[in-house]
């Protein structure tokens, strides 16, 4: 299974210090409030640099969004997932994923791309295919390995890792985008978590085993 996203900027690095100023800027005050120049400024950077190291505004954003994936959803190696059950690979994945679409800081940033992606398509692209992207794309290949090996019977990878990932969002996220709910305390995603694999890997359990 291969990483999810490029590798983390070292710490201290000019390339961290943009997205650590380009994150609270863009949560603060949204997207189309803030620009390069106010980046740049915050970052402490001049705009060569800042140029130097992202090209547009969308690309800024989407390394932002890399680094949030990053930060939770951690690949599992193909040696590790070769020691594992199906159902405990389902389980880390899904811990994973619930633990970073609950996060105060991606609800932040969901809902700041929600009010302004009509206003601003490119956001819109960024987000999906920096972040949801990402972790359909690990999910769905985990599944096509599973049904390769005779681990799980999955005619339609794709479809059924939007269906797992949809059962762990459910309604809650909802609720929680709209703040009607808090995030979910680790016994409740726990829970959640448990639920989800086992009606998944009884919907695709390889007959006869």
């Amino acid at each position: 299974m291969t990483a999810v996203v490029a590798p983390s900027p070292e710490a201290g690095s000019k390339p961290a210090q943009i997205l650590e100023a380009a994150g609270k800027l863009f949560l603060e005050h949204g997207y189309g409030a803030v620009s390069m120049d106010t980046v740049a400024k915050t970052a402490n950077v001049s705009k060569a640099t800042l140029y130097a190291h992202f090209r547009s505004k969308d690309e800024l954003f989407a390394a932002m969004v890399a680094g949030e994936c990053r930060a939770h959803m951690s690949a599992l190696s193909c040696e590790e997932v070769s020691r594992m059950e199906v159902d405990d690979v389902l389980r880390q994945i899904a811990l994973r994923f619930l633990g970073m679409l609950t996060s105060p800081k991606a609800l932040a940033g969901f809902r700041m791309v929600v009010a302004e992606a009509h206003r601003f398509p490119e956001l819109a692209r960024a987000f999906y295919e920096s972040g949801p992207a990402r972790s359909l794309a690990q999910m769905t290949a985990f599944l096509a390995e599973a049904d390769r090996r005779g681990k799980l019977s999955v005619p339609d990878a794709r479809l059924a890792a939007e269906q797992f990932l949809g059962m762990l969002k459910a309604d809650a996220h909802l609720r929680m985008m709209l703040c009607l709910q808090d995030p979910p305390s680790e016994a409740d995603r726990e829970r959640i978590v448990d639920s989800a694999v086992r009606a998944f890997t009884r919907a695709y359990a390889v007959e006869g085993k």
